[in-house]
Order: structure tokens, then sequence, then C-alpha cells
């Protein structure tokens, strides 16, 4: 069977500066403008991570739609409480669409979309 392995992710936006500012202003992601000949492309710099990115699929019955109810990039976080990054989102033009919810054991999941309309989720493990 061929390797297909995840490798990145495009987030579509009508005003990508906006988009690029909102990021910055919640995660503190820089972006660079990427020269080429099709539409205008920023490239957002995250930090880097050895890990590499995981994926699952999550039935939309039995709950599972309230979490997630469209493709959502799944962002960790670790150091400070998921509620002041969703403060961030709020006052940078996002909208919650979930608080932070405990999920098992395992740590805590929160929703939200960005300006645009994308949906993202935060993931915080247990004792993070």
């Amino acid at each position: 069977m061929p390797r297909a392995t995840l490798s990145f992710y495009e987030i579509p936006a009508s005003d990508p500066d906006r988009l690029a500012r909102f990021f910055l202003d919640v995660f503190g992601w820089e972006s660079a403008e990427v020269p080429w000949d099709g539409p205008r492309y920023l490239r957002l710099l995250a930090p880097e991570d050895p890990r590499r990115p995981g994926g699952g699929v999550l039935e939309r019955g039995d709950g599972g739609a309230a979490l997630v109810d469209r493709l959502t990039v799944m962002v960790d976080i670790e150091g400070e409480p998921l509620t002041a990054v969703l403060a961030r989102v709020e006052a940078a033009g996002g909208t919650v669409l979930a608080p932070p919810t405990p999920i098992g054991t395992f740590g805590s999941y929160a929703r939200f979309l960005d300006p645009e309309g994308n949906s993202f989720g935060l993931w915080q493990k247990a004792g993070n």
C-alpha cells in the first residue's frame, strides 16, 4: 500500500492579513509572505514540533457533532489555561463554540471559529 503522511495545513481567508493578525494575537504565531504566481499566501510560523501530526475520525452521533461538526485543526496548549487562550480568541474577533470540557482523565478540549469561520480545537493534556 502507498504511504500517505499528514504534512501541512492551509487555512482559507478572504482577508489574509486579518487572519494572520488573529493568529499572532491569539498564539503569537508570526507570518511571512510567500512569493509565487498564485493568490496571496502567508505562511504561518508556528513553533516547530518533533512530533508528527496526528489525526482521527470522530463519529457525529452520540454527542460527537457537539465537539466537532466539520474538519477542525487542533492546537495543543501548554503553560496557560484554555480559558486564557479563549479570552484572546474572543478579543481578536473569533467565536468560542465550546468552553474547556474535560475528556475523561486525558485532558480538556475547547473549540472556536476564527474570524473567517474556520474551525479550531484546543487541547490541553491533564496536568498542564
